[in-house]
């Protein structure tokens, strides 16, 4: 491979006022000595296409195996992974336990960067489609909330799988005096997320969601939690969470995979709430 990069290179540099070329090039027409630049050129687009194209395959094969080694399956399962070459568009398609049919995200364009004080990972000028309404709906109502940003709380493994995909820029994301958002206070579109019925007392939740686009409401009964706080009470954690039944199992999956844990956005209210 290295051999031939190097012949492209010397062939796209031909000079026909290079004595060093001078009697090989009088042996070609103009049109032949065009045909071979053609030829050329074309094979060095061609080198830098399948490079990036086994960049990219490479990720998503990476992206593919290693989410799925670290979920469990009959849960929560990535059936394709794709990186468009040209764009950097992402599509995914996921199996969830618990949803009607898979759910498909398309990610047309995303930008992402850290936050001056790292402790979050800030997602901004994004465009994400999925094909389940509810989910489509508190996507954007999460951004709606902190101005047209998402954060995630840093973290190496994640910093690592976006960085893989395309670089990190300078974040614009700035902290706000907006009141922090309480879910047991939170007014959702009701044409998308109803809540039917929440409890919550003596460290138990009793939860049934009606959810757009789902079959069946989310139902959900805790029989057990813990409640702590961390960062100089900037997060809520509902720890040690031990499930009766949730009728969406993938759901239970991922809080299984944090180690138990919820972590909520601390208000001294919802303390209030999950501690009554």
């Amino acid at each position: 491979m290295k051999s031939f990069i190097i012949l492209i290179i010397f062939i796209v540099n031909l000079n026909a006022n290079d004595d060093t070329y001078l009697d090989v090039i009088k042996k070609y027409t103009i049109e032949g000595k065009q045909k071979i630049k053609k030829y050329a050129i074309e094979g060095k687009q061609k080198i830098k296409k399948y490079a990036i194209e086994g960049k990219n395959i490479l990720i998503e094969k990476t992206l593919l195996n290693g989410i799925n080694a670290l979920t469990n399956n009959s849960k929560i399962m990535v059936n394709s992974f794709a990186i468009d070459d040209k764009t950097n568009a992402i599509k995914i398609n996921l199996f969830l336990d618990g949803e009607d049919k898979n759910l498909t995200v398309d990610i047309k364009k995303f930008k992402w960067g850290v936050t001056e004080d790292k402790k979050y990972i800030v997602f901004e000028d994004f465009d994400v489609k999925m094909n389940i309404p509810w989910m489509q709906y508190m996507i954007k109502d999460i951004a709606k909330k902190d101005r047209g940003y998402i954060k995630f709380p840093h973290d190496v493994a994640l910093f690592s799988l976006l960085y893989s995909i395309k670089p990190n820029i300078k974040s614009t994301y700035k902290y706000s005096d907006k009141k922090s958002f309480s879910i047991t206070e939170y007014k959702f579109d009701e044409k998308f997320v109803k809540i039917i019925d929440l409890e919550i007392a003596k460290n138990k939740i009793i939860a049934n969601i009606w959810l757009k686009g789902s079959k069946r409401n989310l139902e959900v009964n805790i029989d057990s939690y813990k409640v702590t706080t961390a960062n100089r009470k900037t997060v809520l954690i509902l720890k040690d969470i031990n499930f009766r039944w949730c009728t969406k199992p993938w759901i239970e999956s991922i809080i299984y995979m944090q180690y138990n844990q919820v972590h909520l956005e601390y208000s001294k209210k919802l303390f209030e709430v999950f501690t009554r």
